[in-house]
């Protein structure tokens, strides 16, 4: 499993999004203003993580897009009501987005536009966001397009569209990170105001799923239940205000273990049911699941719980990776037609394990996510070299290969003279955990879940191997329509399912509940 060379083929698939008939909009999906957004957000961090090449004339592209979508009194991210070959949608689900994209733009292109438009843009948000968390809908200006708003007459795709968790509670994250990089203190304000709003909304004090967020009549999303609490624990981590951090964790530990299930399902709806697949379940896509890998990184890395590490790895093995589309399904599936936009691309499933969807939106935010994943690979800090996540990576500093067959081989070769600490899983046996140090087995010091490695004891290049046992065992889950699936475990990583009788599936066929994968 190559972590780079999955983002990279992503990356690949949402640059293929862009149609040139449509001056290189992104047609085909959900809405061109939402997936331009996202695209943007993507591309330029997976730029950042990796060095992957954004075209020249793509970027323009993109670039001219973005001016003429928010080229509008609200100067926000609003599809043209005069344009005549897409019907205008008034939704504020983008409303993120478009924060993410110029936050993008400030931090890895420096563009001052992006600053300004990034500012008009909250000055908006600011003027129709009521005191109550309520959204003043005539006060936008494009409201003046859709009369039934005017009149009450909602459909539910306009509540989910509107629904406060699906509109201002996922766009926390948003805003601390458009703050961050541009210092604009309207943005400070609005993440305050919101985070103050939805720790009482949107979380319960013993970490239980607040009822207004499981509401049945509310038509609510995961994924943006996740992002509000990922932008919940950031806000409190900018702030240095623990009630944020804590109220998150707890809904960690508490709450989100219901609605993740451990093999890395995850539904989309959340609230009122929207959305089936095949079977009749509540439709998953791997667009939640990489919500819950974010959040797992962040309640490792700001809230000091390095168990959730694991959480990030096994989710990212067993569902991220194995949910993408690439040319294995395709040689694999050879009666199945599977078009060339799939290739590279995640998105909703049509059965709970298989049946694997694409759409640029869920590409894109699992690129985004991926490439965070993949800058917190490693770091250097004050205590030294530290490797947090075993997936291969490389830098000036350190160079990383994970190799997993019947054990787990982590290698690493530091390329400066420190220290290095080495995070070893909690569900790796102990009795099983070896390191040497150049060909010579050491003894360190552990140090709640790492292990020590002592300069003392090593050299540039030296080769610190860290070996463990992948525990094989058996878990199974049931749908909410009754179906059930066995999943076979080698570690953290799933090797095989049964049943497994569906076009496109994530993982090997077990041949029988009793069997192992052949």
């Amino acid at each position: 499993m190559d972590l780079k060379a999955s983002m990279e083929l992503g990356g690949q698939n949402l640059l293929s999004w862009l149609d040139p008939e449509r001056d290189y909009l992104p047609t085909g999906s959900w809405l061109i203003t939402h997936d331009l957004a996202r695209l943007w957000d993507a591309l330029l961090r997976l730029e950042d993580a990796t060095g992957f090449v954004i075209p020249g004339h793509l970027e323009a592209a993109m670039l001219r897009n973005l001016h003429w979508l928010t080229d509008n009194p609200d100067g926000l991210l609003f599809v043209p009501p005069d344009l005549d070959w897409l019907e205008p949608r008034f939704e504020l689900h983008t409303l993120r987005e478009g924060i993410l994209t110029f936050n993008a733009l400030v931090r890895f292109r420096n563009s001052r536009w992006a600053r300004e438009a990034g500012h008009r843009y909250l000055t908006t948000v600011r003027r129709c966001l009521l005191p109550d968390g309520e959204w003043d809908l005539l006060g936008f200006d494009y409201a003046k397009y859709f009369p039934r708003l005017a009149a009450g007459h909602m459909t539910d795709a306009d509540l989910a569209h509107i629904n406060k968790l699906t509109t201002h509670g996922r766009s926390i994250e948003a805003l601390v990170w458009f703050y961050e990089a541009t210092g604009d203190s309207l943005a400070l304000e609005l993440a305050d105001e919101l985070a103050r709003y939805h720790l009482l909304h949107s979380t319960n004090p013993d970490g239980t799923l607040h009822r207004e967020v499981a509401d049945g009549e509310n038509p609510g999303d995961r994924q943006s239940y996740l992002y509000t609490l990922c932008g919940l624990l950031l806000f409190g981590q900018l702030t240095h205000q623990p009630e944020y951090v804590d109220a998150v964790v707890r809904a960690y530990q508490v709450a989100i273990p219901s609605l993740v299930n451990e093999c890395g399902w995850v539904a989309h709806d959340l609230g009122k049911d929207r959305f089936q697949d095949e079977l009749g379940n509540p439709v998953a896509n791997t667009e939640s699941t990489g919500a819950a890998v974010r959040l797992a990184l962040w309640v490792a890395m700001y809230a000091g719980h390095t168990e959730a590490y694991d959480d990030v790895e096994r989710l990212v093995r067993s569902r991220l990776l194995p949910g993408q589309t690439t040319q294995t399904d395709v040689l694999n599936n050879p009666g199945i037609e599977i078009p060339s936009q799939q290739v590279g691309a995640w998105g909703a499933n049509l059965y709970p394990h298989a049946g694997k969807g694409y759409n640029p939106s869920g590409t894109a935010e699992i690129v985004h996510t991926l490439s965070a994943v993949y800058q917190h690979i490693t770091a250097r800090e004050g205590a030294g070299l530290v490797v947090y996540l075993h997936f291969d990576y490389a830098d000036d500093t350190i160079e990383i290969t994970s190799n997993r067959e019947r054990k787990a081989i982590v290698t690493v070769y530091p390329r400066v003279h420190d220290n290095v600490l080495l995070r070893v899983p909690g569900w790796a046996p102990r009795e099983t955990v070896q390191i040497t140090v150049d060909g010579r087995q050491v003894s360190p010091l552990m140090s709640g879940s790492f292990a020590h490695v002592s300069k003392d004891i090593l050299r540039v290049g030296s080769e610190i191997v860290l070996r463990y046992a992948l525990p094989a065992r058996r878990t199974t889950e049931t749908m909410p329509m009754g179906d059930t699936y066995q999943f076979a475990w080698r570690g953290d990583e799933i090797i095989g399912i049964h049943p497994n009788k569906w076009p496109l599936p994530f993982y090997r066929t077990l041949k029988s509940p009793e069997l192992e994968c052949p």
